[in-house]
């Protein structure tokens, strides 16, 4: 922070001479949240978990006689079930803050941004005293116009991705070249992440465990700005070590039982295409948007078999605007793997989103950016299918009222031996309390269904209500 601060005032000082235009932007969100089951802070999906069959159990090819193999990160069970002083109640900050530096002409632009938080009251950070370390370093790029082609810019350093809202919509190092050539606009990355928790398993000179992401988008914009954008990334996840837990059938019984783990056997690799395509549009009072991906690639288990990926997902919204009303009307599929020991891992998988857009409050956590109850459009590997309805109505110029209904299931029922998790109930408020000042609020009730039943014995049901106030400037 010093850095910047200082940065900061030698720009400022050097103003006149240098003729550059210097910004300094923030969202300072400060949120409280009360929930009768604090259990539902464990995320059923991470958008960096690989789900290679049910609860991470897969049938891997040349493992006779092994029965079942569990990767190392299987997921435990939230549990659903409210026992006694279960409810909760915490306050949060999220602090951004970003700077961007830029010359009068717009030909070249660096931008710095940081995030304080995500810091529960009395946890790190935001404990008495206040000293933990909370801060993350979210954006530090340049963005510069090529001197020989003016309609195209290159972007390098830690970003934005900018792709689809349900694929990749977070922030990565690398490269993007963009071009805009009237109603046409396309681009190019490449991007290199660390895609897994294992961070201390990588060596930094071992290329095999790289993890390497390449991108190209093609947006075409209609004069009434309505448009349409086809994608496709390529993501080689390099090598990743992994454990597994061997259940051995009961003819090759062992002391002890006949479940043990073994630490890091072989290695995956796992290499992903998705294809996608996206819309947009607003026909007088009705508006909508839709994206429809198909995901294709291969699991390779270090020489000793591997699964084709197949999977695919589609999303759509139609607004209808009536008066100081809007009409919501839209659905999820996600698809699912309905047989964790054949060859093919059908459960789509994403890279990096947040669900808070679509207004649930207890499965999707409606308020929150980027550490939602379920960060990815599905439930482990049996994918998620939802569709919903609602109603917002401005009450004045800075008053605005809504309701909600969810319907949410997963796609596949063989693990939960059902797939309707419940139905939510959610209604809200936000007042602007002067410009960049707002203040909102949320509930939410979940009436639990089989499938969220099954995630524990008799899983009960769920009510949460959320506030923050938020400052942008």
């Amino acid at each position: 922070m010093r850095i910047a601060l200082a940065t900061l005032v030698a720009v400022a000082m050097a103003l006149p001479a240098m003729a550059i235009n210097v910004e300094w932007h923030g969202d300072l969100n400060n949120r409280f949240s009360y929930s009768t089951q604090a259990d539902t802070s464990v995320r059923i999906s991470k958008d960096n978990e690989k789900y290679l069959g049910s609860l991470s159990v897969s049938l891997i090819p040349g493992f006779a006689p092994i029965k079942e193999v569990a990767a190392q990160k299987a997921v435990s069970l939230p549990n659903t079930k409210k026992q006694k002083n279960d409810s909760d109640f915490f306050g949060e900050i999220k602090y951004r803050m970003h700077m961007v530096v830029s010359d009068d002409d717009k030909k070249v632009k660096g931008v710095v941004g940081f995030e304080f938080g995500s810091a529960k009251f009395g946890g790190s950070g935001a404990d008495f005293g206040g000293d933990d370390n909370v801060f993350e370093l979210r954006w530090a790029y340049t963005d510069i116009e090529l001197p020989f082609d003016p309609a195209s810019r290159l972007t390098v350093g830690l970003q934005p991705v900018g792709y689809n809202y349900l694929l990749w919509s977070d922030n990565a190092g690398g490269v993007k070249w963009t071009r805009k050539d009237g109603h046409w606009g396309y681009s190019l990355g490449w991007f290199r992440n660390d895609w897994s928790d294992d961070n201390s398993d990588k060596v930094a000179d071992d290329k095999s465990t790289y993890d390497d992401a390449y991108a190209a988008d093609l947006t075409y914009v209609f004069d009434n700005g309505n448009s349409l954008n086809a994608f496709v990334i390529y993501m080689d996840q390099g090598q990743e070590p992994y454990g597994v837990t061997l259940i051995l059938p009961d003819e090759f019984p062992i002391p002890g039982g006949s479940t043990f783990f073994v630490e890091a056997p072989f290695t995956i690799q796992d290499e992903e295409i998705w294809i996608g395509l996206s819309g947009k549009g607003k026909w007088n009072n009705l508006s909508g948007l839709f994206t429809g991906i198909f995901l294709t690639g291969e699991v390779d288990y270090d020489g000793m078999g591997s699964e084709d990926r197949r999977a695919f997902m589609f999303h759509g919204q139609i607004d209808y605007t009536f008066g100081k009303n809007t009409f919501i009307l839209g659905g999820l599929y996600a698809s699912g793997d309905d047989d964790p020991t054949d060859d093919k891992l059908e459960n789509f998988d994403v890279i990096d989103i947040s669900t808070s857009i679509f207004g649930s409050v207890i499965i999707f956590d409606n308020f929150c950016d980027d550490n939602s109850f379920s960060q990815a459009p599905y439930v482990f590997d049996q994918g998620y299918k939802m569709i919903y309805a609602g109603v917002d109505h401005k009450l004045n110029a800075k008053t605005k009222v809504w309701a909600k209904y969810f319907w949410h299931n997963t796609a596949e029922d063989n693990l939960l031996g059902d797939d309707d998790l419940g139905h939510e109930f959610v209604v809200g408020a936000s007042y602007t309390i002067m410009k960049g000042l707002t203040a909102d609020i949320n509930a939410g009730y979940l009436i639990a269904g089989d499938a969220w039943e099954a995630l524990s014995a008799d899983g009960d049901d769920v009510f949460r209500t959320d506030a923050r106030i938020r400052f942008q400037f």
